[in-house]
Formats: C-alpha cells, sequence, structure tokens
C-alpha cells in the first residue's frame, strides 16, 4: 500500500508544491516545487518561469529531526522561562 499526501500553495505571485512531506518516499533527501512571479504561458498552457525543484538534504531521518525540535522547545520553555504559543481553535 502507498501513502502519499501533497501540499500545494498558491499565491498571487507565485506557488509552493510539496510532495510526500507527512511520511517521506526518501528518509533524508526532501524535495520541493517552486515558483515566483508567475504568469500563464502562451494560450494558457502551463506557466512561466517554469518551477524548480529544491532539494533539502539530512543527516536524521524526518522522526529524529522532529524528537531533535521538541525537545528543544521544550529546554527553552524550561531554562530560559519562554511561554508556549498558543493556538487559537477556530471554526474553519
Amino acid at each position: 500500500m502507498l501513502v502519499s499526501m501533497d501540499l500545494t500553495c498558491a499565491g498571487t505571485i507565485g506557488y509552493l508544491c510539496l510532495h510526500d512531506f507527512v511520511i517521506p518516499s526518501q528518509e533524508k533527501v526532501a524535495s520541493f516545487y517552486e515558483a515566483s512571479s508567475c504568469r500563464f504561458a502562451n494560450l494558457a498552457l502551463g506557466c512561466e518561469p517554469k518551477p524548480s525543484e529544491q532539494k533539502v538534504t539530512t543527516d536524521l531521518q524526518q522522526e529524529a529531526l522532529l524528537g531533535r525540535q521538541f525537545a528543544r522547545l521544550v529546554a527553552s520553555i524550561e531554562g530560559n522561562g519562554l511561554k508556549p504559543e498558543k493556538i487559537e481553535v477556530g471554526n474553519y
């Protein structure tokens, strides 16, 4: 069984497209596509400029990075007197 979740964010001057951002297909490499200052191509067949692929590499797996970040946030709250962020729950 293949599980995948993609995210596409589009705005007035560009877009960002993330593939497999929840359960990555590769453990230590993540890629995304981005384009800025976009406009429709001739006859509205695609966009210009073409999106470019960006790759982010890491020495640790996604789960390990998540644990490291969580521990860093907890330590900054306990050791530096910072407060946790408040999350507003609204009607979506």
